[in-house]
C-alpha cells in the first residue's frame, strides 16, 4: 500500500495540481495590487455584519462558517452567502472560498440545523456499521447539502492517525491503523475530486495522542519515524488522489522544530513540499487559537505563517493579522516573490474548482423592436388620420352640394 501512494506521489510530482491554470492566473494577477494579492491569502472567520466593508476594503480570498452563521431558514441563509459572493465579484473580481468544518460526529457546522435526519455521524461510527462505501455515501450527501447553501470547500477529512480512545483527536477520526486509514482517506478524497468539491486532509503532520491546541500549547515528542510509518500515510493517500488543500497544526513536533507550532514551521512546511512532494494549497489552523501565540517571538503569527509557506491564513484576528502581513511586506521582511507564489496558486485553485463568473455588465436594453412597431403603428394612426380627415372632408362637401342643390330647388318652385 505504501509503495503503491508512493508510485503516484511521484508520477504526480512531475507537474503542479493547479499548473494548468497558472497562465490564467497570472494573467488575473497583473491587475493586482500588493494588498489584494495579500487579500487572497486570508480566509477569515465569516462575520455578516463586517462582511460588505470586509470585501470592499480588504479583498479576502474566503471566509470560513461557523455553525451560528446557519442558525436561520434555509432561504435566508442562501440570501445571504449569494449577496457576499456577488459582492466578491464586484469588486475583487473572484469568487470567494467559503468553508465549513462539516467532518461528521462532533463537528457539524451545517447538518446540525439543516439535515432532516439530524447532524450527520462521525466517519468512525459509519465505518464500523456500513465500511468506506457507508462514509462515501454520506459525504455525497455532505457535498450536496453544502452546495444547497452555494458553500464550496469542507474542512475534512481528518487524516490523523488515532486508535487510542483516550486521545483528544479519536472521535474525529477513523480510529483504525495506519493503512486502514490510509485507504478510506485515499477513497475519500477521490470522491471529492471527482465530484469537483473541495476538502481538506488535516492536521498536517498528524495529531496522534497531543493535547487540544485550541486553549493550550501541544507538544509531541514522538519520533520522526513514526511519522514516516504512521502519520504521514494518510497524508501521502490524499496527495496520491490530488487532494487541493492539507491544513497544518499548531502542534510543536520537537523531532524536526523544538521552536515553532509545525503551522508557523518552515521546515514542517519544507518536508510537505518537497519530501512529499505536495504543490496544492497549505492552510494553517486558525492562528487566533492559544497554542500559537506564545511561540512567536512577538512577531506577528501571521507573518511568521506566510514566511514558513503557507498559501491561506485561517484567523478570527482579521484586521490585526491582514495589517502585519501588509506591512511586513512593504518593509521587506516577506518577499514578493512568497506572496505572488501563493496568490497564483490560490486564483489557480479557484480557476479549477470555483466556477467564475464575469461581473455582468448592465446592457442597454435593446428597443430597435419596440422602435420599428412604434414607427408603424404611427404610420397606421397618420394613414388612419388622414383617411378619416378625407372623409371627412368630402363628406362634407357632398353635405354642402347636396345643400345648395336643395335650395336651387326651393328657389325654382317660388
Amino acid at each position: 500500500m505504501v509503495i503503491y501512494y508512493l508510485l503516484l506521489i511521484a508520477l504526480c510530482s512531475s507537474s503542479e495540481l493547479f499548473e494548468d491554470y497558472y497562465k490564467e492566473a497570472e494573467e488575473v494577477m497583473k491587475n493586482m495590487t500588493l494588498e489584494e494579492k495579500i487579500g487572497q491569502m486570508f480566509f477569515p472567520r465569516f462575520n455578516l455584519a463586517n462582511s460588505s466593508d470586509d470585501i470592499q476594503n480588504r479583498k479576502p480570498g474566503g471566509f470560513v462558517l461557523f455553525g451560528y452563521d446557519f442558525n436561520f431558514t434555509e432561504s435566508y441563509i442562501q440570501n445571504y452567502i449569494s449577496e457576499v459572493q456577488n459582492l466578491s465579484y464586484k469588486y475583487i473580481g473572484l469568487p470567494l472560498g467559503l468553508a465549513v468544518d462539516e467532518e461528521g460526529g462532533t463537528v457539524c457546522r451545517v447538518s446540525t440545523y439543516h439535515r432532516k435526519e439530524g447532524k450527520f455521524p462521525s466517519p468512525m461510527n459509519i465505518y464500523n456499521e456500513k465500511g468506506i462505501q457507508g462514509i462515501l455515501n454520506i459525504d455525497k450527501e455532505k457535498r450536496d447539502l453544502l452546495r444547497k447553501f452555494y458553500l464550496n470547500i469542507n474542512l475534512a477529512p481528518v487524516a490523523d492517525i488515532s486508535y487510542n480512545s483516550s486521545d483528544y483527536i479519536y472521535d474525529r477520526t477513523l480510529g483504525r491503523l495506519p493503512e486502514e486509514t490510509a485507504g478510506y482517506i485515499g477513497k475519500d478524497v477521490e470522491g471529492y475530486v471527482k465530484d469537483n468539491f473541495t476538502c481538506c486532509a488535516k492536521h498536517f503532520p498528524g495529531y496522534g495522542n497531543n493535547l487540544d491546541t485550541h486553549g493550550s500549547i501541544a507538544i509531541d515528542k514522538r519520533s520522526y519515524d513514526t511519522f514516516l510509518n504512521e502519520d504521514f500515510k494518510s497524508f501521502e493517500a490524499a496527495i496520491a488522489n490530488k487532494i487541493p488543500m492539507i491544513l497544518v497544526s499548531h502542534n510543536i513536533v520537537e523531532c524536526k522544530d523544538k521552536n515553532y507550532p509545525a503551522s508557523i514551521s518552515k521546515t514542517w512546511h519544507d518536508i510537505l513540499r518537497n519530501d512529499l512532494k505536495y504543490s496544492g494549497l497549505i492552510l494553517t489552523d486558525d492562528l487566533s487559537m492559544g497554542a500559537i501565540k506564545k511561540y512567536t517571538n512577538n512577531i506577528s503569527e501571521a507573518v511568521l505563517a506566510v514566511q514558513a509557506g503557507n498559501d491561506i491564513l485561517l484567523t478570527s484576528d482579521y484586521y490585526k493579522h491582514y495589517d502585519a502581513v501588509v506591512k511586513a511586506a512593504e518593509e521587506g521582511s516577506i518577499s514578493i516573490d512568497i506572496i505572488d507564489k501563493a496568490c497564483k496558486r490560490i486564483i489557480a485553485y479557484k480557476l479549477k474548482y470555483i466556477n467564475f463568473k464575469k461581473e455582468e455588465e448592465e446592457e442597454e436594453p435593446d428597443y430597435t423592436l419596440l422602435i420599428i412597431v412604434l414607427i408603424i403603428l404611427s404610420i397606421l394612426l397618420v394613414g388612419a388620420a388622414i383617411f378619416f380627415l378625407i372623409m371627412y372632408f368630402r363628406n362634407k362637401s357632398k353635405g354642402n352640394s347636396e345643400k345648395d342643390l336643395a335650395d336651387a330647388a326651393l328657389v325654382s318652385d317660388e
